[in-house]
């Protein structure tokens, strides 16, 4: 697995390989997110048939993070974990470590999941 930063570099490698997003970024100081993007290159063979579920589902588990929805998000990294010839399982537990310690926060009310980097 590789991972990328940007939507237009990402959509070249969807020609080409699956790419899942992960984290959305915005550097303290600057009015730019970059997105990073994990760049799948090899899928074990008995996961091809469910590839577009698999999708589905990490592509769910973003918008419902966004949206603070822990418990779909839960579930969803159950089911997602050891998928991808496990090669994301460590994005996966990196969010469902995040998801505990955001559950006992007061969230803004604008927050979207961002991450805020320092320069």
């Amino acid at each position: 697995m590789n991972i990328i930063f940007g939507d237009n570099v990402a959509e070249l490698a969807r020609k080409k390989y699956t790419v899942l997003e992960l984290d959305t970024f915005m550097i303290e100081g600057r009015d730019q997110t970059a997105t990073a993007y994990a760049v799948v290159e090899q899928i074990p063979i008995h996961e091809l048939t469910a590839i577009d579920q698999f999708k589905t589902l990490h592509e769910n588990l973003m918008t419902e993070y966004r949206k603070r929805n822990w418990k779909y998000c839960e579930d969803a990294i159950e089911h997602l974990r050891g998928k991808w010839g496990r090669v994301i399982d460590t994005f996966y537990a990196e969010i469902y470590d995040r998801i505990q310690n955001l559950k006992t926060q007061s969230l803004p009310d604008d927050w979207n999941g961002t991450i805020l980097k320092s320069s």
